[in-house]
């Protein structure tokens, strides 16, 4: 009995210890970043002057990173490395935490379909982990996170878990059991580190260079900030130093690291004279990459189907502004359930309650015309049944509570359905009068393996240069439910 009640106790006495050994462990990474973003960094480290090489990257986030230091990142970008295109987009929303842009973050990826994401965000931190894994599963994009930055003084980071001492530890709450004391620097310094491990994210530690400059310079936080926590533009001009040291580094540390995510492949010299070409992948993507515009678009089947009978070839776009708060899209999310007709889409609210919480609305579609009505309470589904919109996801009650200003009937909410499976490319202008031509053969499939048909004259099959699978590292699909 002795024996047993040593032994019960000393696993008593371990278990903290192993679970302090868990926590560190999983903040700890020994994978570099210039690793977890090789794909961005080769196309940079491979662009010449006479081959041009295009980086697409998404700033996302909510209002710090829609602040607009960005703006200098890219003059640098552009300054540094002239070699390489870059094609930027900012979709960040302010006034967005985590809990809300998840809700948004779907169509907004799939309508740029990034090589690179940039991402910052405030907001509860399970919300944050499904943004992450919303950009594995729906894209093959390289990812960098950014921590905050210092709105306060940052505390030191704390070494939580376990200590044998009843002393104050800085940084740190609680006794003998230790953990961050503000909820910033938690994220900052525990959970988005244990993230970037989890899912091999590029990790900008922003908030540690910023406490450090705060201390080394003797500057007040506040004088960075034009309120309680947004920077103003002494402030927005070290997030983008402290951003571009950090990335000039990454581009010096490349070591010719091969990226998995996105293979390129070019069809044969024979499969161009016959007029088809298949091409096997693994992916949920095909991408046909031109320098001229094809004269007529091939036929294609994948998987043995018309790409217009595939549900990712059709693409819900943002909607429109709530209006009073211009920078907010009225719906944070529209679900496509099975809707295979590219339209735009208007809905008419009408008799708002004073406090803007209930209205009722009709939808209208371009094509498929009344798709019934609703209510602001209730989940409203289409005529068609193609269409779903969850009540919690009307921002018209927040842009009251956030600007005060009434929306007054009828207001119109608009937003398309497009079909990108089509032949229209994307045009890229790479300098010196070369243009690049991306067209999408097919997207969001299921990840595995797939077989794509191309047949066409032989004169459209060789502008083709070459083909590009795009192949996420989560390959069970990321679905959304919830605020």
């Amino acid at each position: 009995m002795l024996r047993v009640l040593l032994i019960l106790s000393a696993v008593v006495l371990m278990t903290p210890v192993v679970a302090t050994v868990v926590i560190r462990s999983r903040e700890r990474d020994s994978v570099p970043d210039a690793k977890k973003i090789a794909r961005t960094l080769s196309i940079i480290r491979s662009s010449t002057p006479n081959d041009r090489k295009v980086l697409k990257v998404l700033f996302y986030g909510q209002s710090i990173t829609k602040s607009g230091w960005d703006k200098a990142v890219i003059e640098h970008w552009h300054q540094q490395y002239p070699n390489t295109i870059f094609v930027t987009q900012n979709r960040a929303l302010g006034g967005f935490p985590s809990q809300a842009l998840v809700r948004t973050t779907e169509q907004d990826i799939e309508a740029f379909y990034p090589d690179l994401i940039i991402f910052h965000v405030y907001g509860d931190h399970r919300a944050y982990e499904k943004i992450i894994r919303l950009f594995r599963s729906l894209t093959a994009a390289d990812v960098l996170v950014q921590t905050d930055h210092g709105d306060v003084m940052p505390d030191p980071p704390c070494e939580e878990g376990l200590h044998l001492t009843l002393s104050h530890l800085p940084g740190c709450k609680g006794r003998l059991w230790y953990r961050q004391q503000m909820w910033n620097d938690e994220m900052s310094y525990h959970r988005i580190p244990a993230f970037a491990k989890k899912y091999g994210l590029a990790l900008e530690p922003q908030r540690d260079w910023w406490r450090e400059y705060l201390i080394r310079t003797g500057t007040r936080p506040g004088d960075l900030l034009q309120d309680e926590i947004h920077p103003n533009e002494r402030g927005k001009q070290l997030i983008a130093e402290f951003f571009n040291r950090y990335f000039d580094g990454l581009v010096s540390q490349y070591n010719a690291e091969k990226a998995q995510d996105v293979t390129a492949m070019t069809p044969s010299h024979a499969d161009r004279a016959s007029g088809n070409e298949v091409v096997q992948f693994e992916g949920s993507r095909l991408e046909l990459i031109s320098e001229k515009p094809l004269p007529a678009w091939p036929q294609v089947t994948v998987d043995g189907q018309s790409p217009a009978n595939l549900d990712g070839c059709y693409q819900v776009s943002r909607a429109s502004s709530v209006g009073t708060v211009p920078d907010w899209p009225a719906l944070r999310r529209i679900t496509l359930q099975h809707d295979h007709l590219a339209e735009d889409w208007t809905t008419t609210l009408a008799e708002f309650s004073s406090d803007q919480k209930s209205f009722t609305f009709t939808v209208q579609g371009s094509r498929s015309g009344a798709e019934g009505s609703g209510r602001s309470d209730q989940r409203f589904v289409s005529r068609l049944g193609n269409l779903e919109i969850e009540p919690d996801d009307w921002m018209i009650e927040r842009a009251w509570e956030h600007s005060h200003q009434a929306i007054h009937a009828p207001f119109q909410v608009s937003w398309s359905v497009d079909y990108v499976c089509g032949g229209k490319p994307e045009v890229i202008d790479r300098g010196n009068g070369a243009t690049e031509y991306r067209y999408v053969l097919a997207t969001d499939l299921p990840d595995g393996h797939h077989s794509i048909t191309l047949s066409g004259s032989p004169e459209a099959m060789q502008d083709i240069d070459h083909l590009n699978a795009y192949k996420p590292r989560i390959r069970e699909r990321e679905t959304v439910s919830g605020s």
